[in-house]
């Protein structure tokens, strides 16, 4: 495994064991019920109907149960666990590179009873698929972490029966997170729009902020992260969330968010060297291998980064919070239909081309 694979495995490995099960408010899409139904209702036109009961309903009505399905970057398992209890398989076969996760996707899987999935650790990007074997090939919030688009999108395309589907709910904005001047700058100035106190950051930001302390690096990597936080003009910003996170813990005091901090290329590496290494590259390869039969495009433009860390304050019984939720989807969605952005994220079904 090489060192870059060793690291993406780390890190899902920890992220996996850290959050699953577990809403914490600390992503976008754990906000509340509002973000839920206008994904459900892009996808769908039902708030109530996700996109894999739409999907299911739609493409596979009058063949479920499909004989094999595929998923690949299956995680801690949730999207094959909830394709079982639909009835949507007879059997579904999972590949992650993390092994934590598939342990407890494994786990979870045999605490629900369902023995029709079985979990495999690979590389994707090194990944060969048997020929003409899967009725629907899944992939949930995975495919901006391969690197070797091709490779997958063949392997893909080849192993699907002829009446076989891919099914995409996936990030495919810009590479390593490296937004527009113009798409940071609206959503720092919607953060603004919130009140002080729904930008209280959470505990476990805070403690996921102290957790990334350089003192168990290298010298090397260390004066790396310094160079590149001084090119991106980056540093005094840093020392400051870390004393303020410092001080947060000490006192006992919320901490605030009062700017929305993007990363570095050299920040998202780090962290993961998979992380949307090539994801604003997905749709374009997959219109050389695939025929796409639907595409909607579902924003998070502006919600991502904004909610990042704070999407706890959003709690569905606070009616104010709910408001404040609607009002920043308003805005995102304005802005995309009138071509300010491009949606980063989309829900695609497309059948291997055939050429």
């Amino acid at each position: 495994m090489s060192s870059d694979i060793h690291t993406t495995a780390h890190h899902w490995n920890e992220t996996t064991a850290r959050f699953s099960g577990r809403n914490l408010g600390l992503c976008w899409w754990e906000a509340g019920p509002e973000i839920h139904n206008r994904i459900n209702r892009k996808i769908s036109g039902d708030p109530n109907c996700d996109y894999s009961t739409y999907t299911l309903k739609k493409y596979f009505d009058q063949r479920l149960p499909l004989d094999r399905c595929l998923s690949l970057g299956c995680g801690s398992g949730g999207l094959e666990r909830s394709l079982a209890r639909q009835g949507a398989f007879k059997h579904c076969d999972a590949y992650d590179i993390a092994e934590g996760s598939l342990q407890i996707a494994k786990n979870l899987a045999e605490e629900e009873g369902l023995k029709n999935i079985k979990y495999f650790i690979a590389d994707i990007n090194k990944l060969i698929l048997p020929p003409n074997s899967y009725d629907a090939v899944w992939i949930q919030g995975a495919m901006h972490h391969f690197e070797s688009l091709e490779h997958v999108c063949n392997q893909m395309r080849q192993a699907l029966k002829p009446e076989g589907l891919l099914i995409l709910n996936e990030y495919i904005g810009p590479n390593r997170f490296q937004f527009p001047a113009r798409q940071k700058q609206v959503a720092n100035l919607c953060l603004q729009l919130l009140p002080q106190k729904y930008r209280f950051v959470s505990h476990e930001a805070v403690a996921m902020e102290l957790k990334r302390s350089p003192s168990s690096k290298r010298v090397k990597w260390f004066v790396s992260r310094l160079a590149d936080k001084i090119r991106d003009g980056d540093l005094m910003n840093l020392i400051q969330r870390r004393f303020r996170a410092y001080k947060s813990k000490i006192t006992g005091q919320s901490l605030n968010k009062n700017t929305i901090t993007f990363p570095s290329v050299n920040d998202v590496i780090t962290a993961d060297p998979s992380e949307a290494v090539r994801s604003e590259e997905i749709v374009s390869i997959l219109q050389e291998y695939f025929e796409i039969v639907e595409k909607k495009e579902l924003g998070g433009n502006i919600l991502q980064f904004l909610l990042a860390d704070i999407a706890v304050n959003f709690n569905k019984e606070d009616q104010h919070s709910q408001s404040l939720l609607r009002m920043l989807i308003n805005i995102e969605e304005t802005l995309l239909l009138c071509g300010e952005f491009n949606s980063d994220f989309a829900y695609i079904v497309a059948r291997p081309s055939r050429k």
